[in-house]
């Protein structure tokens, strides 16, 4: 067994540890590789020669010394490119990685890197430095796929860049499945965690420590001075689970989530840099377990509230199992500064289950600065059990009535990095460490480059006839623009795949819409990977679709996000029951779904189903859902199905607005109207429902767990109720007949005289306001 000392060498070190007799052995192809490995020595250098590594499973393996480590480096920082299926283990004592690009591949099983080599044995005081591991992603996203596996002890993951992880599974994880990989005084350093998108499921952590099983053991990680930008995934950005570790100096950048001590005692969160920058979601630490120390930290501008707070202290389960919340006892937070964060949450979660109050709490000498909110802090449960000590507190309204929590004018000065640092006023200045910057992580020979999800237009193209069209849409490029110059009728062979984002649009100035249809039973557009469609103009006529819907996504799991947006579109003439204008399938998720300014009308079918992901575990078809300024008329079955099944916390999603639309004559065959399923956000307003459901209810909700759901301004006439167990928060519904002036020519204008219906929350007419 390797001693238990630490050992953590520079660059620099590294550079000058090879002695006269060390050898430096250069190889070119992976049988070379392997027949080399077995004869390195301590001291040794084992270089692999610049190029692509394709389908190259390393297994670096050996015994070096704290004086003489074994090194494999790239023959150049950057130069050895690893792709295709391609993976590292390190197995021994005292190895050193350098300089490898993990890009364009995948690794079939296991991690990308991982310190042991399955059952053949663990690495110990061994590290990984100066690589890059960028969009090394399995081809299906529902697959789960960690990235970077600890074991062993005394391992070092350090400047290193990571980014780009769509599948499911956990970016980095510490794992502590035997005494020989606990208390393992782990160093994760330096690193910059990139942009990691919304899983739209639970398993999308940036970083796991540890596991619910072995909890109660200690880990003693430390996670220090790393940079985390857009890590977006779920709700946890780091997730703790273990005990006695340290997460301190890191800097977390518009990442929607929060650092989560799940399970696990006595952890230490210090000295870490929390920037919101007002984006949706952002979010601090939540408190669970015995014995944790939070001290030190920035956290400013962040939205996130609930489980997302800028600061979240969690009610417990009584007698809770390993994997549930256990209660907080004995938590000291303290020399904390909060500035413009919106929620702080006390006693989170309570509920029937979650019934226990958090107690043996301190919190002692934080400021909390939001001088234009009238108060951030939210109560759910007793909160005797915590101490207020010396805190100071600047906002706009009254504040909580809690001793210790006092009122203050406070003193805002501009640090050197621009953050804000108030000071109670007669006090010693606030002094803050200064925050890691983007250049001072990842390493020195990578920058990554700023991109987006929706290039810049490209070439402007015509169709003038289905076979244009279907030529245009094969060969298309990133941000190409397909216009479509005739007004008959482009009846498609085929479905058009779209794989890069794309615009299909009508010419401008034609008397009608280009109407769209199909020669057989198919979709007439297929959303796969790397696909964002945007529609313009157009009518889509369904005469020949197949239950599968006009549009869908793909029939096979896709690793990519997808976008769909239809504006000033027609959609009409589906004739079978289970018929649908658009289809999400199962393993795929789409960024945004939003349709404005659109006509649906003689539907026998549905109109919109994102209601695939019945597996009940959180997972679901769509981030955000948008109606907007739409019609709908002799629709016989649901208008939008869409589903988020289970309790999972973990996802933020779905978000729907429903916003100026009318519903006429929806419903009465296989209604509801509206059927939304364990949806996390909703907001319906300024519509009009009109004998629609009248069988049953205009829209159902059925909440699964936390939700938050609004309707408002808006009007039913001989119209179902609203059901749900847990009903929305409502304003200005009304119930008063309604008549259009000519429903058959879709003109939705309301007759002369107007009832007395509320006005839309801009001021305008509710319902539909043709197009705009």
């Amino acid at each position: 067994m390797p001693t238990s000392s630490k050992w953590f060498l520079s660059l620099a070190l590294l550079a000058s540890s090879s002695v006269a007799h060390a050898a430096n052995i250069r190889v070119t192809d992976l049988a070379a590789y392997r027949a080399a490995v077995p004869r390195l020595q301590p001291g040794d250098t084992l270089v692999l020669a610049a190029g692509n590594w394709t389908d190259t499973p390393l297994v670096f393996s050996g015994k070096g010394t704290a004086a003489k480590p074994i090194v494999l480096k790239a023959e150049r920082p950057g130069a050895v490119q690893l792709r295709g299926q391609s993976s590292l283990r390190l197995v021994g004592e005292y190895l050193v990685v350098i300089g490898l690009d993990f890009r364009n591949g995948y690794a079939p099983q296991g991690g990308i890197i991982e310190f042991r080599d399955g059952s053949n044995g663990l690495a110990y005081h061994c590290r990984v430095t100066e690589c890059v591991l960028d969009n090394f992603n399995r081809p299906s996203s529902n697959k789960d796929d960690k990235w970077i596996h600890f074991y062993g002890q005394y391992n070092r993951f350090d400047h290193n860049y990571i980014a780009g992880k769509k599948t499911s599974g956990v970016t980095v994880v510490v794992e502590l499945p035997t005494p020989e990989s606990r208390e393992n005084h782990h160093q994760i350093d330096h690193n910059y965690f990139g942009p990691r998108p919304r899983l739209g499921s639970n398993g999308g952590e940036t970083m796991r420590i540890g596991l619910g099983e072995t909890s109660l053991s200690a880990s003693r990680t430390v996670v220090e001075d790393n940079y985390f930008y857009h890590c977006n995934g779920e709700t946890e950005i780091i997730s703790v689970k273990s005990g006695e570790n340290v997460v301190r100096r890191n800097l977390f950048d518009e990442c929607e989530g929060s650092v989560v001590l799940r399970h696990g005692n006595n952890n230490l969160v210090e000295g870490n840099y929390f920037l919101g920058n007002g984006k949706e979601q952002t979010g601090g630490v939540r408190v669970i377990n015995a014995g944790q120390r939070v001290r030190g930290n920035y956290f400013a501008d962040l939205t996130g509230r609930d489980f997302r707070g800028a600061l979240v202290i969690m009610n417990g389960i009584p007698n809770s199992p390993l994997n549930r919340y256990a209660q907080v006892r004995d938590a000291l937070i303290e020399n904390n500064v909060f500035v413009n964060c919106a929620n702080v949450e006390l006693a989170a979660g309570k509920s029937a289950e979650l019934s226990l109050p958090p107690t043996g709490v301190v919190l002692k000498n934080n400021i909390f600065y939001s001088p234009k909110l009238p108060n951030p802090f939210h109560v759910y449960d007793d909160i005797s059990g915590l101490t207020f000590s010396n805190n100071a507190l600047q906002i706009s309204g009254k504040g909580p009535d809690i001793k210790g929590l006092d009122a203050a004018v406070l003193t805002v000065q501009k640090s050197a990095d621009g953050l804000l640092v108030p000071t109670p006023k007669g006090a010693p200045k606030t002094t803050l460490h200064r925050p890691l910057t983007a250049a001072e992580a990842g390493p020195g020979w990578f920058r990554p480059t700023s991109t987006s999800a929706t290039p810049r237009v490209g070439r402007i193209v015509p169709a003038a006839t289905a076979d244009d069209l279907q030529r245009l849409c094969k060969a298309a490029k990133p941000g190409d623009v397909i216009e479509l110059t005739k007004t008959s009728s482009y009846a498609l062979a085929q479905p058009l795949v779209v794989t890069v984002p794309l615009t299909v649009r009508a010419k401008a100035g034609l008397a009608t819409r280009p109407v769209l249809t199909a020669k057989g039973a198919q979709p007439l557009f297929l959303m796969e990977n790397g696909g964002w469609l945007r529609l313009k103009g157009l009518a889509f006529d369904g005469a020949a679709a197949t239950t599968a819907g006009l549009i869908q996504s793909s029939a096979q799991p896709i690793l990519d996000h997808y976008g769909l947006w239809a504006e000033n579109c027609a959609f009409y003439n589906l004739k079978g029951a289970d018929s649908q204008v658009f289809h999400a399938t199962t393993a795929t998720f789409a960024d945004t779904v939003q349709f404005a300014n659109c006509q649906f009308h003689d539907l026998g079918g549905s109109a919109l189903s994102l209601a695939t992901e019945t597996q009940n575990l959180g997972t679901y078809n769509a981030e955000v859902v948008i109606l907007r300024n739409c019609l709908f008329r002799n629709v016989q079955g649901v208008v939008l199905d869409l589903y988020r099944g289970g309790k999972d916390e973990s996802t933020f999603g779905p978000f729907l607005t429903v916003d100026h639309c009318t519903f006429d004559n929806v419903g009465n065959t296989a209604g509801p109207v509206l059927k939304l399923t364990g949806v996390q956000h909703s907001t319906i307003q300024n519509c009009l429902f009109a004998n629609s459901a009248t069988a049953g209810p205009a829209i159902q909700y059925t909440e699964l767990g936390k939700a938050i759901n609004t309707l408002s301004n808006s009007n039913f006439y001989q119209s179902g109720k609203v059901e749900a167990k847990f009903p929305p928060r409502t304003a200005k519904l009304t119930y008063l007949p309604t008549a259009f002036v000519a429903p058959q020519q879709l003109d939705y204008r309301l007759k002369s005289p107007v009832p007395a219906l509320p006005t839309a929350t801009d001021g305008r007419p509710v319902g539909y306001l043709a197009q705009q």
